[in-house]
């Protein structure tokens, strides 16, 4: 009897000792960090949860994300975008949530805009808009045997979306083209800085691979095809806009020579109207004409049209947001400018 009251003494007595180097070992603690996953409790959205059900889950469903830097961001709908390290959500009202329009900003102030892939996945699509007015995608390709395609495409399967500059590329800093940097600010006669046109494909390739190289979760790219058609789908998707206003006549919401809202931006600067925006992306439509990575023949394609070309007006009716227009892809036209794409690592 007295060796089994020794005994049970002993017991009692290691009990919280041991509960003790259990709750401070490694297994015992929480892997996820606080920072790695947010939640937007503003009630940001008037329209309830997402009727689809999805969740945002994106287009990689149950994928494991890789980085433990990148951030689940959730926003009222429980739709679910993924936010690179060193980026912030917008704390403006009408741009956390992203059926509309989730803009985040980077380091460096330039401003970026979640295009979820779940319901509108990444592909180019045929919209009847072309330079003579009507024709298909035949001769128009993505090079998507090309690294840094295959790179964006596989971002875009395991989280879900991929990130458009939310205004036409600006100069941001650099001093010649191995070290130039655009940015996604807006330019306008309060804010200073300058449109990037005079860039040619080629250049606007590199200087787009230039951002944030020191952020291991993020990958600046120059925009595809597949990214700007399924932007503009999106857009429809989404019901900002309809498919008559992207494909055949973009006057509504883009600065062009016959729009009833920009009588003196023409071009010279971004995010100068909000009537110009859409889903929280300024000049999507008009405005300058912008370079893609897209491809007919040895020529590259412009898309947007803009308030100008070769001199000449251009009304939304003719150039609506979903034209294609080949060029050579060594001109370096000044009313031609892009637009920053991010893709997650």
């Amino acid at each position: 009897m007295k060796k089994w009251k020794r005994m049970k003494k002993r017991f009692l007595l290691y009990v919280p000792l041991l509960a003790l180097v259990w709750c401070c070992s490694p297994e015992a603690l929480d892997p996820v960090l606080p920072e790695q996953e947010i939640t937007d409790p503003s009630g940001d959205d008037e329209e309830g949860q997402d009727p689809s059900g999805n969740n945002g889950q994106g287009e990689g469903g149950e994928g494991q994300i890789p980085s433990p830097s990148v951030t689940r961001y959730t926003d009222s709908n429980g739709d679910v975008a993924y936010i690179p390290a060193n980026f912030s959500v917008s704390g403006k009202q009408g741009e956390r949530v992203i059926r509309s329009g989730l803009v985040v900003i980077g380091p460096d102030g330039s401003e970026y805009v979640w295009v979820p892939t779940k319901a509108t996945p990444l592909k180019m699509r045929d919209f009847g808009s072309y330079f003579s007015g009507s024709g298909s995608l035949s001769g128009y390709s993505d090079e998507t045997s090309l690294a840094s395609y295959q790179a964006m495409a596989q971002s875009v399967a395991t989280y879900g979306g991929f990130y458009i500059g939310r205004y036409e590329a600006s100069f941001g800093s650099g001093t010649s083209l191995n070290d130039y940097v655009p940015a996604s600010k807006p330019v306008t006669s309060s804010q200073s800085g300058r449109i990037w046109v005079q860039f040619s494909p080629q250049d606007a390739t590199v200087a787009c691979a230039n951002l944030y190289k020191g952020n291991s979760t993020v990958q600046g790219f120059f925009l595809w095809g597949a990214n700007w058609d399924t932007t503009l789908q999106w857009l429809v998707d989404s019901g900002c806009k309809t498919y008559s206003e992207v494909a055949s006549n973009s006057t509504s919401w883009g600065n062009y020579s016959d729009d009833s809202f920009s009588p003196s931006a023409r071009g010279n600067y971004t995010g100068a109207y909000d009537q110009a925006k859409a889903n929280n992306i300024y000049d999507l439509a008009g405005n300058n004409w912008e370079w893609t990575q897209e491809r007919n023949g040895s020529n590259y394609v412009m898309r947007s049209g803009g308030y100008n070309l070769m001199g000449g007006a251009c009304p939304g009716s003719r150039y609506p947001a979903a034209i294609r227009d080949p060029l050579p892809g060594n001109n370096h036209h000044p009313n031609v400018c892009f637009r920053v794409g991010l893709h997650l690592k």
